[in-house]
C-alpha cells in the first residue's frame, strides 16, 4: 500500500512537471526574460490538478507524505540551482515578476507542510502542527500585504505615464518585510506563553 502511494504520488508529480514544460510554463533557453508570448493554459491547469492529486494520493499515509515532501524539497533546490546556473531558465505563469521565486517558495513550503504534518501524525507532537500553522499564516499574511502594497502604490504614486519608473514592487516588498517582522514577534510571544504554561515551575515567582 505504501509503495503504491509513493509511486503514484511521484508519477503524478513528474507528469505535472512534464506538462508544465510542454505547455511552455518552464523555459530553459529564454533570453528575453519573460518567456513565450503564448503558452498552453489548459496544460497548466491540468498540471496544477496533477500536483494537487499527488498530494491527495500521498496524504493518507505519513510515510508517503514524507517521501513526497522530500521530493518537493529536492525539486525546489534543483529549481534554485537551475536559476543560478542558467540565465535562460524561467518559470512563467502570467508573465509577472518574481513568478519563479514564488514557484520555488511554494514547492519548499508544501514540502515542509507535508513532512511536518507527517511527523506530527507519527509522533503526536503538537509542535510540528504549530510549525505548519506558523508557516501558512506567515505566508498568507506576507503575500496579502505584498499585494495590498502593490495596489496602494499603483493607485497613489504610479500613473499610466510613468509605470516604467514606478517602484511599487519595491515599496510592497518593504511592506512584506514588515509583515515578516510582525509574524516573527507574534510567533515568539505565542511560543513564550506556551512555554510558560508547560513549565510553570520554571517561571520566577514574585513575592
Amino acid at each position: 500500500m505504501l509503495k503504491n502511494r509513493v509511486l503514484l504520488s511521484s508519477a503524478l508529480l513528474v507528469l505535472g512537471l512534464i506538462l508544465l514544460a510542454v505547455g511552455g510554463f518552464i523555459q530553459f533557453h529564454d533570453v528575453s526574460g519573460f518567456g513565450w508570448e503564448q503558452w498552453n493554459r489548459p496544460l497548466g491547469y491540468v498540471a496544477a490538478v496533477l500536483g494537487i492529486a499527488a498530494v491527495v494520493a500521498a496524504w493518507p499515509l505519513p510515510k508517503a507524505r514524507t517521501m513526497l515532501g522530500i521530493e518537493l524539497a529536492v525539486l525546489s533546490g534543483l529549481v534554485i540551482l537551475l536559476g543560478l546556473a542558467n540565465t535562460g531558465f524561467r518559470f512563467i505563469w502570467v508573465r509577472e515578476e518574481f513568478e519563479m521565486v514564488a514557484f520555488e517558495f511554494i514547492l519548499f513550503l508544501l514540502a515542509i507542510v507535508l513532512v511536518a504534518t507527517a511527523r506530527a501524525a507519527r509522533t503526536g507532537a503538537g509542535g510540528w502542527l504549530r510549525l505548519v500553522g506558523y508557516l501558512l499564516g506567515t505566508t498568507v499574511l506576507v503575500y496579502g500585504t505584498f499585494l495590498v502594497g502593490v495596489e496602494y502604490y499603483d493607485r497613489t504614486m504610479c500613473g499610466s505615464d510613468d509605470s516604467g519608473d514606478c517602484l511599487a514592487v519595491l515599496g510592497a516588498l518593504f511592506w512584506a518585510g514588515g509583515a515578516i517582522v510582525v509574524c516573527v514577534i507574534a510567533i515568539a510571544v505565542i511560543e513564550g506563553v506556551l512555554w510558560r504554561r508547560r513549565h510553570p515551575s520554571r517561571v520566577p515567582q514574585h513575592r
